[in-house]
């Protein structure tokens, strides 16, 4: 139990702090970046592996990249909203995008469908070079007080613990589609938004989904990798994730 509450009031909101303070120094993509990878998903991850076993993990990995739409939706929702919308306006329109298409997905019966999932990294990919709106100007450079960065992790530990307390209730599947709920996502952005403004909100933004590639690298090497390889297979499958968000971060700062 201890390694449970561990993983769930520790390890997330650490990981979105460390995010928070790179934004700071490095800029809001690079927060968006992070908060994009499998860093929040990791440790979910292994609290359900801890609760139920591979099985039940395996079975979650399957579902989840297909998941990642309801996130592509998440995002464009949230950076086209936040055009007319206050803060709050736009992160409760893009949180209801995000559940009614999480639900579409699993009520159609798509949720194991592998090329949907794969087909979620071109997606990513167009939304962050195409789809998204580009910033009108350079962002403001705020400060990041230390009770901010405090509230964004209890945020963080908040969001997750609700998370995978529900989990049993929805079953592998429905909590596979859920697992890539945007913890960071509703975190960073929120706060992005409320004290830089919408042009430091569409970079992070932009961060998340190239970061998104990584969390669906992560679940499509999960699906397999925890069958052959047990716990080894979720150490390989966050490390893929992790190249392949950054690497793709980088190629679309380079191309834009």
């Amino acid at each position: 139990m201890s390694m449970l509450l561990l993983a769930k009031l520790l390890t997330s909101p650490l990981l979105i702090g460390a995010a928070s303070l790179a934004g700071k120094r490095w800029g809001p993509n690079v927060a968006g970046v992070l908060g994009g990878l499998p860093l929040v998903a990791g440790p979910i991850v292994l609290v359900l592996w801890l609760s139920h076993g591979p099985v039940y993990v395996t079975q979650l990995a399957l579902a989840a990249p297909v998941g990642v739409w309801a996130n592509v939706a998440y995002m464009l929702i949230m950076a086209w909203a936040s055009q007319r919308l206050a803060w709050w306006g736009a992160l409760l329109l893009a949180w209801t995008s995000y559940v009614m298409v999480a639900l579409l997905l699993h009520a159609v019966g798509v949720a194991d469908n592998i090329w949907l999932g794969l087909a979620v990294l071109p997606g990513l990919w167009l939304a962050a070079t195409r789809w998204l709106p580009r910033p009108e100007a350079p962002p403001q450079v705020v400060a990041l007080p230390r009770s901010e960065l405090l509230t964004r992790m209890l945020a963080a530990a908040g969001l997750v613990t609700l998370l995978t307390t529900v989990s049993p209730l929805l079953g592998p599947t429905l909590t596979g589609i859920f697992t890539g709920a945007p913890v960071a996502g509703t975190v960073i952005p929120a706060f992005t938004f409320a004290r830089s403004g919408r042009n430091a909100l569409l970079l992070v933004l932009r961060g998340f989904l190239t970061g998104l590639m990584g969390l669906t690298v992560f679940f499509l090497a999960l699906g397999w990798g925890v069958p052959l390889l047990g716990f080894w297979g979720t150490l390989l499958a966050a490390l893929a994730g992790v190249l392949v968000g950054l690497a793709a971060s980088e190629i679309v700062r380079r191309t834009l």
